[in-house]
């Protein structure tokens, strides 16, 4: 590479020497000048007359540790992480893995040997968050994506391109050779293959961006330019020896990062309200035995709305608080809240734009009456806007579930057709591996951002001509024997009939589709395409 590319752009070449978890590990620079560094230092350890610590082993005190590779034992610098009955789990500050070690193998070490900063780097790829395939595994990352992670980056050298620098570590896209001289980008990979998203880096990790960006462009026009005298290129190249030593000068080693929040309010605090039109306005208090009752945002940067849950509420003496008791913080998925609702309502009512293009929220609950359009149960009432954008075949697949829902619930050991257990056991199968469908799309669903109605909490807000009846099939025979009714479909203006027989932009049909449970597994009769969810 030329040498402003290089200094423009910041590559590092590094080893992954200890993987936290996916998009986060530890390694060190193995340039030429940065292994000689190493090497001096191993050269001076190895000279030594190395003698037992003078103090008792504790945690943070840095000191001498043996490491076995290649069955050649050496000893490195290191910090005690903690101290476990004989043994102690240490850091290696010049490496970035960890090993247990027998106390009494732990060496004091000069003072000399801790001049020379610590070589050790943590990094963090720029840009990833994981999909919501590894949310509903009920980690923060699945153990396929952790693995996956760890096959890429273990055993090779990696090429890592600097986007910022937050709190000492070093946000970074990183490349893998995939050949002599193509290089494919990790965080493309797992995105591809499903376990991660692109997400928006923190509000501190653009602003370190813009910065590194201002100092490097200086410093590629003090190195390129003909007119710069060279006293200004020293200055800038010193300028960016120092933020490379500054990485890991003062840095004891330790995989985290505390900050101290201060209250009683703090923006990194989750807040939540209820979703219900009569508790719109009050407080929500989690009692405060609860892992919730302080909830923080990691992600701060991501707007998306969450889903907290609670298992017993109860209302103040005045009705202006809600207290929440055995409460579950639901996984981060874009579009989880209004997926939920969707699934579970009563009845709900799609929200379009003013063009007709697309769905921008929805409004759940008992509905209205057919007669006088007055909701039937106004208080409970749910109105969501979208954040995400949904489309016709996720309402059709959420019709699907709910059709399944009530064979299982209606034709099960109880009901009147009594199936089998073998049945039943398919039928549970085929629903869950489309409820995941549904949560957990290959390509994420898009972002956008929320519009609220302009008649929040009126039913009926829809023309009657771009409203599809749904029926049951199954439901039908049994005599409204079934749990759910089939949400309604508002037809979208890209999906409107042009056969002019039918007049344009009206639908065909009302009852196009018809969300059915056959015997062999679920299925849905569609339109005159023969394509699922096309007119």
């Amino acid at each position: 590479m030329d040498r402003s590319r290089v200094v423009s752009d910041l590559f590092l070449t590094i080893d992954v020497t200890e993987v936290v978890e996916v998009g986060h590990f530890w390694g060190y620079r193995i340039d030429e000048k940065n292994s000689a560094i190493l090497k001096k230092l191993t050269a001076e350890i190895n000279r030594l007359q190395l003698v037992p610590l003078a103090v008792h082993p504790h945690p943070d005190l840095v000191c001498l540790a043996p490491f076995a590779d290649s069955n050649e034992r050496s000893y490195f610098r290191a910090q005690i992480l903690y101290v476990s009955g004989s043994s102690a789990e240490v850091f290696f500050v010049d490496y970035g893995n960890k090993s247990h070690v027998d106390l009494d193998l732990l060496m004091e070490i000069p003072c000399q040997l801790l001049e020379l900063p610590f070589q050790a780097l943590e990094f963090k790829v720029c840009r990833l968050r994981p999909s919501a395939r590894s949310l509903v595994c009920g980690e923060h990352w699945s153990c396929g994506a952790s693995r996956r992670f760890t096959t890429l980056v273990s055993g090779h050298a990696l090429l890592v391109k600097v986007f910022s620098v937050v709190h000492s570590v070093l946000h970074v896209d990183v490349y893998l050779s995939s050949g002599l001289q193509d290089f494919v980008n990790i965080r493309d990979v797992l995105i591809s293959e499903g376990h991660a998203e692109l997400a928006e880096e923190c509000y501190e990790s653009r602003q370190s961006h813009e910065v590194l960006k201002g100092l490097f462009s200086k410093s590629v026009e003090a190195v390129t330019g003909t007119c710069v005298p060279s006293p200004v290129k020293d200055t800038e190249k010193h300028l960016i020896q120092v933020l490379l030593d500054s990485f890991a000068s003062s840095k004891l080693g330790a995989p985290s990062h505390k900050v101290t929040l201060h209250g009683p309010f703090n923006p990194y605090e989750l807040k939540c309200h209820s979703l219900t039109r009569i508790s719109k306005f009050r407080r929500v208090w989690i009692e405060k035995e609860s892992i919730n009752s302080v909830a923080i945002s990691d992600s701060p940067e991501d707007l998306h709305q969450r889903v907290l849950v609670a298992a017993s509420l109860s209302v103040n003496a005045t009705g202006s608080t809600m207290l929440l008791r055995e409460t579950s913080l639901l996984p981060h998925i874009p579009g989880l809240p209004a997926l939920l609702s969707m699934l579970f309502a009563p009845v709900m009512e799609l929200r379009v734009d003013r063009d007709g293009k697309c769905y921008t929220g929805v409004l759940c609950g008992l509905g209205c009456n057919p007669t006088t359009g007055a909701p039937i149960l106004p208080e409970h009432d749910m109105e969501l806007a979208f954040d995400v954008q949904f489309s016709v075949e996720d309402v059709v697949e959420i019709n699907i579930l709910r059709a399944a829902i009530n064979k299982l619930v209606c034709d099960g050991p109880n009901g009147s057709r009594c199936l089998g257990p073998e049945r039943i056991s398919q039928l549970q199968d085929s629903v869950r591996q489309k409820l995941l469908g549904l949560f957990c799309q290959l390509k994420p669903r898009e972002r956008i951002v929320p519009k609220w109605p302009e008649k929040p909490y009126e039913w009926n807000q829809v023309d009657p001509k771009l409203v599809m009846e749904q029926a049951d099939r199954e439901g039908s025979r049994g005599k409204n024997t079934f749990l759910y009714q089939l949400h309604r479909l508002i037809v979208l203006s890209s999906q409107r009939c042009q056969d002019p027989a039918h007049g344009t932009g009206v639908p065909p049909s009302g009852r196009l589709f018809s969300s059915v449970v056959a015997d062999g597994g679920l299925s849905v009769p569609v339109g005159r395409t023969g394509k699922r969810g096309l007119f």
